[in-house]
Parts: structure tokens; sequence; C-alpha cells
């Protein structure tokens, strides 16, 4: 459980899906949750087990899941889940590309945790310190299960609505933020998210793992919001290209995670059945501010399944799949960082604000709109970046 690459992300974009390639199969849709209403199932996982792939809805509950051309025409079966909903499975007949796939929609009715009260260890202990001692107890043979493997990843990007804070931010707070990037190595980045619209990027590549060595190779990009620097895009692939994928569930540094479970006080909050297993669920959150992390652990060889860990609004969250043979984990993130942050009660200010300090007449109307709209909702402001790796493993030892 590797959670510093979560403040990796936060540190990278401190202010700041897609469609897919026509040559290959595409599956789409929307999934709602239905609990006393129904709503966007915000980052549900859409998972096809005969292909070992998956992906993430969006924070609408949409999706586009793609799939190597072998499958175009084909028949699978789509398992969508949520957390704490129950699963569902339809068939889909793959299309050939975006525009010839047809939208499926899917509501996951709510389904309780079964709560663990019952847990009992042999020595008395705390039952989720006894279970994150067995986690890391066995972290070290987990780990070394895939020190040799070879994964196709693709990455999608996406930022939302930030250049019309950043020109009413103080300048110092700019200036700060972008000089942490620079030292990042992704200030073209970062800079070009703070002057332009929307950026909506989707890199693919290949990754081998030999003895623990990581290499990566074949970046391309598959699709990329237009005119964008080649500076920039060559920032998106390393962004991507930099991450391990499975290192945030067995990284190198579990000593790290030892200490981080040691002095937080997480607490066993439920378990359910996952196929034939039982999966325990643990939590921790920060009396002081919002911040909180839950680890889905399952019991048949103390593997993280799930790992989400957040502050407010903002999540990283990842999930493993079939632990023990081929291995999809998808890793999803939302971003909105608390520095373009604009509380309901300042936004009067920040519109007054606006109107004075925007030159660009088409940007000014924008933001003005925006915030107001924000304003009769009394929601507070702040804008987002979301991202995804969808990743398919093969030859995991």
């Amino acid at each position: 459980m590797k959670i510093q690459y979560a403040s990796y992300f936060f540190l990278i974009f401190a202010f700041v899906s897609l469609s897919a390639p026509s040559r290959a199969g595409v599956i789409r849709g929307h999934i709602d949750k239905r609990d006393t209403t129904t709503t966007p199932a915000a980052y549900a996982m859409a998972y096809v087990a005969e292909a070992k792939m998956g992906t993430t809805a969006d924070e609408h509950g949409d999706f586009s899941l793609t799939l190597p051309s072998a499958y175009d025409g084909k028949t699978v079966l789509v398992e969508y889940s949520l957390i704490g909903y129950t699963t569902q499975e339809h068939r889909r007949t793959v299309a050939q590309n975006e525009l010839t796939a047809v939208s499926d929609s899917v509501v996951l009715d709510f389904s309780p945790i079964m709560l663990a009260a019952s847990y009992v260890t042999a020595d008395g202990t705390d039952p989720a310190k006894y279970i994150l001692s067995q986690v890391w107890k066995t972290a070290d043979k987990n780990r070394k299960r895939v020190r040799n493997y070879s994964a196709d990843i693709n990455y999608t990007l996406a930022t939302h609505e930030l250049p019309m804070v950043t020109h009413i931010l103080p300048g110092f707070t700019l200036f700060m933020g972008k000089i942490a990037a620079g030292f990042m190595g992704v200030g073209p980045l970062v800079d070009y998210c703070t002057k332009h619209e929307d950026l909506r990027a989707s890199v693919s590549f290949h990754r081998s793992i030999k003895n623990g060595v990581r290499k990566d190779s074949d970046h391309q990009i598959l699709e990329i919001s237009e005119n964008v620097p080649k500076n920039v895009q060559k920032n998106i692939m390393s962004v991507s290209g930099k991450v391990d994928l499975y290192g945030l569930l067995y990284g190198n540094n579990n000593a790290w995670g030892r200490k981080f479970t040691r002095r937080s006080d997480f607490e066993l909050v439920g378990s359910y059945n996952y196929g034939d297993w039982i999966v325990d669920v643990l939590h921790w959150e920060d009396p002081n501010s919002d911040a909180t992390a839950t680890i889905h652990v399952l019991e048949e060889n103390w593997g993280i399944l799930k790992v989400q860990v957040g502050r407010g609004e903002e999540a990283v969250q990842c999930e493993a799949r079939d632990i023990g043979g081929g291995i999809f984990m998808p890793v999803s993130f939302v971003m909105r960082p608390a520095l373009t942050r604009i509380k309901a009660k300042d936004i009067p200010a920040f519109i007054e604000r606006a109107n004075v300090e925007i030159k660009d007449k088409g940007m000014r109307k924008r933001a003005v709109k925006l915030l107001q709209e924000y304003q009769s909702r009394g929601e507070d402001f702040n804008p987002y970046i979301a991202g995804r790796f969808n990743v398919r493993y093969a030859g995991v030892e």
C-alpha cells in the first residue's frame, strides 16, 4: 500500500473518459447507484474478466472501455461494481469504435456491508491491528510474486475549469506553485493548465519488470486536446511513466506503510464476501481534518484488494482483481486542490474581482457565469483534475 504516491499526485497538480482509438473494440455506458435516490455512480468499476481488463466510470458515471481488436463483434460478460452496492453482470457486444458502440445503462442497488462485530483474534489483540500485521507480514511474499511481469497501460488525464480561477488567484500562490512544479519536472504542464481551457489526454505504454527492474517503452499519445505544445505532451507522458502502479499496493517502501498504520487508528468497520473469500474493511480518518483512508483486505492471502485515500472531495483509489493469477489493477484519482478552492461565502467578492482583473472579455464572461452558478447553489467552487490508469497485466509469476 504505497500511499505516498497519492501525495505525489497532489503535489504535481497543486493547482491545477476519453474516446478509444478506432483500431480497438469498445464498450461504453452509464452507471447509476440507488439508495434513497438514484444518482451517478462516480468511479464505479466496469470489468471484463475474459480479457482481464476494465475501467472506472468518470465523476458522472460514464465509462468507455477499450478492448483488443480481437474482441470486436464478440459478446462478453461485463461486471459492474461499486463498494457498498450490489454487483451486476451484463452481456455486451463489443463495437468497432466509440461511434458504433451502444451505451449500456446500469443501476446498482445499495447493499450494506455485513458488520464484523464478532471478529475475534486468538490473543485478544485489536482486530484491525491484527489484520494489518498480517498484511505487512505477507507483503514481501506478495510483492515478490510480481517481480517479473509485463503490462499494457492506458492513462487518461482531464482537467476542468482551472483557468477560470488562475486569473484571480493571488500572484504569490501561483508563483510558489509553479516553482514547485518546476522542481518536479512538470513546469510546462502546470503552466499550460493555468492558461488554457480544459485539457484532455490519453497515453499508452508498455511496462516490463524483470527481477524488480522496471522498463517502460512504446509511449504513444492516443488522443489529446488540440494545439498542445510538444513540451507539455512530453510532461504528460513522463507523469504516466513514473508511477509504479502495482507499487501502490505492494511497493518497496513497506516500512512507510507499517509506520502509517501503527500511528493511525484504523477500525474494522465491516466485511463482505468476494467470491469464496472474505474481505475485511478497515477505515481511518483524521479527527482534525477530513483526511481518510480505507483498505479492503482479502483474508485468503492477506492481500490488499482495494485502497482509497483522500481528503474531502479529493481521492486516489486503486483496486486489484484476481490477485492469485492474472492481475488487473485500475487506478483513478480526483483532486480538488485546496489552493484553488473558493468558499461559497467569498464568491461575491471573487465575481467583483473577476470583472476587474480578467482582461479577456470571453474568459471574464465565462468565469463570472461559472461563479454565479456556484453562488446560486450555495456551493464552494473548486476545479478538479481527474486521471485513470487502465492496466492489462500479463506474464505475472
